[in-house]
Order: C-alpha cells, then structure tokens, then sequence
C-alpha cells in the first residue's frame, strides 16, 4: 500500500469501521512550514518512514500532520486529544481498529525495532 499523506475524512473513519484493513498504521509528523517539517525529529525519520510504508508491496500507513509549533502546542490538539500523542514522531499500529502498538522519536531509528513493529 502507499504511504497516504493526505488523509481524506473517508479514510481515517475506515480505520474503525466494518471495512477497516488488518493492520495499519498512524505516522504523527509536524506541519511542512517553509519547505520543511517544523519539527527536527520528524526530518529526521522521514527517509526511514518512506523505506517502510511508501510502495506497493509496503503495510498501508496514514500520515496524520499535527499542525503548526502553535497547534501542536495547545492541550486540545486532536492528536493529543483523540490518539494520545505527546511527542512527534509516532507511528501507532493499528489492528482491527485499535492501537496495538507505538514508536516514539529515537525508536523509529531503531532498525530491529521497526522491523518488528511492522510485522
């Protein structure tokens, strides 16, 4: 499956709904602000990112973008709110429609780690 940077409203409910994928998996990154993620740590996992999701025979992944330094900052940001994200990166597995799992930041780079997480 494709690395999906644009999620359409259709395709975050799927992940809860009766046609939901067995597995799939949430990318949390901070907004593109001039040219580039605002945040160090999401740049610095992007390529790793795109290795493992980006391509056709690759686990299906949803980027969900965080919003602006301001946005992600506020309590009452919908990552923070509504899949408990408190750091950026994060990648959450999603299994028949509940979180099984989650990277965080440094783990991401973790080549044993990832390996694992995906499977």
């Amino acid at each position: 499956m494709p690395l999906h940077a644009t999620p359409y409203p259709h395709v975050m409910n799927s992940l809860n709904g009766p046609t939901a994928p067995e597995k799939t998996f949430l990318v949390f990154y901070s907004n593109v602000v001039n040219g580039q993620m605002w945040c160090p740590d999401c740049r610095d996992v992007e390529q790793v990112v795109k290795d493992t999701f980006d391509g056709a025979d690759k686990p299906k992944a949803i980027i969900y973008w965080v919003g602006t330094i301001a946005e992600w900052r506020t309590p009452k940001n919908s990552a923070r709110v509504d899949w408990n994200v408190q750091s950026v990166p994060t990648i959450l597995r999603i299994e028949n429609g509940k979180e099984t799992a989650r990277l965080v930041e440094g783990e991401i780079l973790d080549a044993g780690r990832l390996a694992a997480f995906v499977q």
